[in-house]
C-alpha cells in the first residue's frame, strides 16, 4: 500500500515538472504561426524574345600593316633615332647611312648627263645644217642619213645619262631611312657603325590603329561566316573589357587538315590597348533565337553562382541560371528559367529555397 502511494507521488511530481518546462519553453520560443509566416515578394512573369545567338570560336590578332623595313641602300650606319616601342609617323627619319660615296657618284652622273645634253645640242645644230646642205645638193642622201642617225643617237645618250643621274641621286636619298606609314617600332636590327646592304633589315614597324582578328570557323558552322557579321571578343590582358569588330574577309575554301575556314574581322584599336599576337575568345553572331528575357534585378549572385528564385505552388525554388546578353534593363537567360514562370524581383538575402511566399 505504501509502495503504491509512493509511486503515485512520483508521477504527480514528474508531471508537474514537465508542465513547468513546457510552459517555460513556450515563453521563450516564437509561435508556430510566426515561424512559418510567408515572405512578401514581387514577381515577374517570364517572357521570351528574339535575341542574337552566337558561335564561340578562338582567334588571334594581327596588324593590318606590318613590315620588316629594308635599308634599300649600302653604307655604314651613322645614326639611329628609334628604339623598340617608339611611335613613328609616315616619313619620319629612322636611321641615316654614310652616303658620301653615293653623293660623289651622283655628282659624276649629273656631270655626264649635262655633257650628254650639250653634245645633243651640238648634234642637233649639225643636223639642221645638214638638212640645208641636202636641200641645196651640197651633200648626198647617204651623208645626210649618217648625220641624222648620229643626232638620234645623242638623244638616246642623253636619256641614259639622265636616268643614271636620277638613280645616283636616289641612292643618296635612300641613305636616309624613313617610316613608310604611321606605327610603332617592334624591333630594331641595326646599330651605329654597322655596315648594311640594300637587303639588310633595319626595323620592324606595325600599325596598331587598325588590327585584324583572324578566326577559324568549323565547317559545320560555315554559314555563320558572313561578310559584315558582327563579332565581339575578349583577351586575357583585359578580361573585364569586350572588344568588337566586323567580318570583312572570308577564306575561299575549307582547310583539309582542320576542316575549317579562316575569316578575318577588322578591329578598331584607336586607344592602342590591343597588340598583334594576342589570342582572343570570340563570339560570332549566328542569327537569332527566342530566349527568356527577365529584368536584371531578378538575377543575383550567391557565392560564385548566378541564381534566381521562381515561385512554384506558393513556395520559392532557387535556380542556378546561365545568363547571356544585357538588353537595356533586361538580361537574356540561356539556362535555368522557362517562359511563363513567375520570377521574384530583387530577391532579398534572407530568401531561402523552399520558403513559403505570398
Amino acid at each position: 500500500m505504501k509502495s503504491a502511494l509512493a509511486a503515485a507521488s512520483l508521477v504527480v511530481i514528474a508531471g508537474a515538472t514537465a508542465g513547468c518546462k513546457t510552459a517555460k519553453s513556450a515563453e521563450n520560443e516564437p509561435s508556430a504561426a510566426t515561424a512559418t509566416a510567408p515572405a512578401q515578394v514581387n514577381t515577374h512573369t517570364v517572357t521570351s524574345k528574339l535575341v542574337p545567338k552566337y558561335l564561340l570560336v578562338t582567334g588571334q590578332l594581327k596588324s593590318s600593316r606590318e613590315t620588316d623595313l629594308a635599308a634599300n641602300a649600302s653604307g655604314k650606319v651613322m645614326q639611329t633615332r628609334v628604339e623598340r616601342g617608339t611611335q613613328v609617323k609616315a616619313g619620319e627619319t629612322l636611321a641615316t647611312l654614310d652616303v658620301r660615296a653615293a653623293a660623289l657618284s651622283a655628282a659624276e652622273a649629273r656631270a655626264h648627263a649635262e655633257t650628254a645634253a650639250q653634245n645633243a645640242k651640238t648634234a642637233k645644230s649639225d643636223c639642221e645644217r645638214a638638212d640645208a646642205l641636202l636641200q641645196s645638193g651640197a651633200i648626198s642622201r647617204a651623208e645626210f642619213d649618217r648625220l641624222d642617225a648620229q643626232c638620234r643617237t645623242t638623244d638616246f645618250q642623253v636619256s641614259a645619262a639622265q636616268a643614271r643621274s636620277k638613280l645616283a641621286a636616289q641612292n643618296v636619298g635612300d641613305g636616309v631611312i624613313r617610316a613608310p606609314f604611321n606605327g610603332f617600332v617592334t624591333e630594331r636590327y641595326i646599330d651605329v657603325g654597322e655596315y648594311v646592304t640594300a637587303s639588310s633589315k633595319v626595323v620592324t614597324i606595325v600599325d596598331l590603329a587598325s588590327l585584324r582578328l583572324e578566326l577559324t570557323v568549323p565547317e559545320s558552322n560555315i554559314a555563320a561566316a558572313k561578310k559584315d557579321a558582327a563579332v565581339s571578343f575578349t583577351v586575357a590582358g583585359y578580361p573585364d573589357r569586350t572588344f568588337g569588330g566586323t567580318v570583312q574577309y572570308i577564306g575561299a575554301s575549307v582547310r583539309a587538315a582542320t576542316r575549317d575556314i579562316v575569316a578575318e574581322a577588322t578591329v578598331d584599336n584607336a586607344d592602342g590597348v590591343l597588340r598583334p599576337g594576342m589570342f582572343a575568345s570570340v563570339r560570332l553572331q549566328n542569327g537569332e533565337e527566342k530566349t527568356p528575357v527577365v529584368p536584371k534585378n531578378a538575377v543575383v549572385t550567391r557565392g560564385d553562382k548566378q541564381v534566381a528564385f521562381v515561385v512554384e505552388n506558393g513556395r520559392l525554388e532557387q535556380r542556378i541560371v546561365q545568363t547571356g546578353d544585357v538588353i537595356g534593363e533586361e538580361i537574356a537567360v540561356l539556362r535555368g528559367i522557362a517562359d511563363g514562370e513567375r520570377l521574384v524581383l530583387a530577391p532579398a538575402e534572407t530568401l531561402k529555397n523552399g520558403q513559403a511566399v505570398k
